[in-house]
């Protein structure tokens, strides 16, 4: 599965009421996600593929293939 980068948004954090950068995702089964777009940052390699768990599957389990690839980053 893939999920196409679509624009960053910023939002209020409900707890510490600061703003949060948010990447928001088109997933190509039709539904769209965000993530804080610090863990893009953060965690996901600046090179290569990006893969995260795919937030529309009911299984979490790279092995098998429940990942979505980002792309548009």
């Amino acid at each position: 599965m893939t999920a196409k980068f679509v624009k960053e948004i910023t939002v209020i954090d409900p707890d510490s009421k600061g703003e949060v950068e948010l990447s928001v995702f088109k997933h190509q089964n039709g539904g769209m996600f965000a993530l804080d777009s610090s863990y893009i940052e953060q965690v996901l390699p600046e090179e290569g593929d990006c893969y995260i768990p795919d937030p529309f599957s009911d299984e979490h389990d790279i092995e098998t293939n429940c990942v979505v690839l980002l792309t548009g980053i």
